[in-house]
């Protein structure tokens, strides 16, 4: 792990970091906890892990694609490591793994079920133990973005005055065990692995619940709450047009591999299905935002540019949306963010997807250590907006860190193969095709992948050869 810690992030000369740690909290019991299907679901064991020290930290990262992922705890200020962790106390990225160590304890004190399970600091579900730290959460929602293929890093973490349950709803599914009805003891104990790596105090490391298991049905979990809004950036009076704008204001859009490819028939044609997920690697979010012109269906378009502090600084014209109300589309068309096309060998261009119109926003999170990187998109304040035919106005905005994944699988979108022979073809995504949205560089705009095309007519085969092992 020596090595991780070099390329990932290298502690400042002379530094002396802070240690921040977690401890188990518990309000006490005895509880109440229900059975189904003879399995008792953790999530409702009152017990908390919180931070202690400061802001606890863990980064999660690696520098491509072909490199192993690196975990280590970081100054939440700085970014610099305080101690790097081995490579096995990840459970993929899902958090850390065999964290929690539950034993169960009869009435007479016999332990009758022993199991680790992972723990993920970053859930909805946090609250506050004190004051010390801010009035909201700052940490993503969540340890494993849904196409962790894709992902090169991710932040995990627990505010100072914050705790998680220990127990959530998590990417391994809802904790369980089987056990009778009766009365049990529960004690939860951080494993001695990281009590030792985080420097957890043995008070800090145990707690113990007293609770009473029944045979009733499971009453419906309270909703989550809806993402909160942060702190609005100042408006602007007047934005300025600028032909130059500032690189620390611009993004940089970065095209990865199609992938999920799959074929399908209809109406006597024979269709090339994919998904596609260009995303926004910084330092500032990609804002376009669109007004009507009086009397027609179409918009001119704008990017604006922000600052560190997420205030408008400038903006500039960079094309046009037009409304599509062909079947399948009925959306503001943005042509200038994406297109994809099937090339041969020579890379000729022989099949265009007429997918073009984009409501650009966050699905899924890439690399949330980059600079400026929004670990929480929904509670900016500042959100996507797609429009309806009858819209005067929309905003399309893709922050940094973050992708937007798109299934083309339906014809329109998909490409068309009907009169394609068989054989290899690349399958290429080119982000900011027409070069009218400013952006740090071009040099990460294109990606292709060698696909086969297979079978006979209506019964279409697809192969795509694995990127950097990914074999989707």
């Amino acid at each position: 792990m020596a090595s991780f810690a070099l390329w990932a992030w290298p502690p400042a000369a002379g530094a002396a970091p802070a240690t921040p740690s977690l401890q188990l909290r518990t309000p006490g019991g005895p509880v109440k906890l229900h059975r189904q299907n003879r399995r008792v679901q953790l999530v409702d064991l009152p017990v908390w892990v919180a931070a202690t020290g400061g802001d606890f930290e863990l980064r999660v990262s690696r520098p491509d694609y072909d490199s192993p992922v690196g975990i280590a705890q970081t100054d939440a200020d700085t970014g610099d490591v305080i101690r790097p962790l081995p490579a096995d106390t990840r459970d993929d990225w899902n958090g850390l793994s065999a964290f929690l160590e539950v034993t169960v304890l009869d009435s007479a004190d016999n332990a009758i079920r022993q199991r680790s399970f992972t723990f993920c600091p970053n859930v909805w579900d946090r609250q506050r133990v004190d004051d010390s730290g801010p009035a909201l959460p700052t940490y993503p929602t969540f340890c494993a973005d849904g196409l962790s293929f894709f992902t090169k890093g991710m932040v995990w973490g627990l505010d100072s005055g914050w705790a998680s349950p220990a127990f959530d709803y998590g990417a391994n599914g809802v904790p369980t065990l089987r056990l009778p009805t009766g009365k049990y003891t529960f004690i939860v104990r951080v494993a001695s692995r990281y009590a030792d790596l985080l420097d957890i105090p043995a008070e800090d490391a145990e707690v113990a619940v007293d609770a009473t298991v029944v045979d009733t049905k499971r009453e419906g979990s309270a909703a989550r709450p809806t993402s909160r809004r942060a702190r609005r950036p100042r408006p602007a009076a007047v934005v300025p047009d600028v032909s130059d704008p500032d690189p620390s204001t611009v993004p940089d859009l970065v095209a990865l591999p199609l992938w999920s490819f799959t074929t399908f028939d209809r109406n006597g044609r024979d269709y090339l299905g994919f998904a596609a997920t260009p995303w926004n690697a910084g330092p500032a979010p990609m804002v376009v935002e669109g007004f009507r012109r009086s009397g027609e269906a179409v918009m001119d378009a704008y990017q604006y540019f922000r600052d560190a502090d997420g205030n408008v600084v400038g903006r500039a014209p960079v094309g046009e949306l037009a409304w599509d109300a062909r079947r399948g589309h009925q959306h503001w068309h943005f042509v200038q963010f994406a297109s994809f096309t099937l090339r041969d060998a020579a890379q000729m261009e022989v099949v265009r997807s007429r997918k073009q119109g984009f409501c650009l926003a966050p699905t899924n999170a890439i690399d949330l250590t980059v600079e400026r990187a929004v670990w929480n998109p929904y509670d900016g304040g500042v959100g996507t907006s797609c429009g309806s035919q009858s819209a005067l106005w929309v905003r399309e905005v893709l922050q940094t860190g973050w992708a937007d994944t798109y299934f083309q699988g339906i014809p329109g979108q998909s490409f068309n193969i009907t009169s394609l022979p068989n054989g290899w073809y690349y399958a290429r995504l080119e982000v900011n095709p027409l070069g009218a949205l400013y952006e740090a560089t071009t040099a990460n705009n294109v990606e292709s992948r060698l696909v086969h095309l297979g079978g006979r007519p209506g019964h279409r085969t697809v192969l795509a050869t694995p990127w950097h092992g990914v074999d989707y």
